[in-house]
């Protein structure tokens, strides 16, 4: 039985390629997200509009699919994140969103959700949901207090 080997691709090579759908990087290795079906792109949406109609009110903004740089060498595509206050105009972020908000594909493994929710908290996000439509269950992590 062979395994498969994946190919390690230079981080400048992954910040200047354009993936359809977008890719996450870790450790030099490009990862294809699952991307979802008509549930998940229906509870993406609402939740999306559900932070934007409360911009203003809120000082909370909503990006879908937006990448973040988690660590030095790790970039991660949440489904939705919430920042506090307008965001710095950079097209990756750089800091921890207030929020970061994976909708399960019926694809996700419990292994990769948590390596990716693991990836959130470690860089500093203080919220992480994951939300499974299929299921219409959801958790959150709490807070982390110095």
């Amino acid at each position: 039985m062979s395994m498969k080997t994946a190919a390690l691709v230079p981080l400048e090579e992954y910040l200047d390629t354009t993936y359809n759908p977008d890719c996450d990087y870790v450790d030099g290795e490009v990862v294809e997200r699952n991307v979802g079906e008509q549930d998940h792109s229906d509870i993406q949406t609402e939740i999306a509009v559900f932070f934007r109609n409360r911009r203003r009110t809120w000082k909370t903004y909503a990006y879908v699919e937006q990448r973040v740089q988690v660590a030095a060498r790790r970039y991660r595509i949440p489904d939705i994140c919430v920042v506090l206050g307008k965001p710095k105009a950079d097209p990756i972020f750089h800091e921890p969103p207030f929020i970061c908000i994976e909708v399960l594909s019926k694809k996700d493994s419990p292994r990769s959700t948590q390596e990716r929710v693991d990836d959130y908290l470690k860089f500093g996000v203080r919220y992480v949901w994951v939300i499974n439509p299929r299921s219409r269950r959801a958790w959150s992590t709490l807070p982390k207090y110095p």
